[in-house]
């Protein structure tokens, strides 16, 4: 196979802003990385805006409230 059609996994660790879970998220293709919190479900999609800029979308699951003000 060749090396560029090889799809290489990127893993990257982000805090859950909500209650501060180590979680591990996976890079795509289009440099989005997504990751669900593995204690209070949410959800969190990081893009990468440029060097200066990252936008960190935050989905909390039905009849969730958040945890932190």
């Amino acid at each position: 196979m060749n090396q560029s059609n090889r799809k290489t996994w990127e893993t990257v660790s982000m805090y859950c802003p909500n209650c501060a879970t180590l979680n591990t998220g996976y890079k795509d293709e289009e440099g989005r990385i997504k990751f669900q919190c593995t204690r209070c479900k949410m959800v969190m999609v990081r893009m990468y805006k440029n060097r200066r800029h990252d936008i960190i979308e935050l989905t909390i699951p039905d009849g969730m409230v958040r945890l932190r003000a």
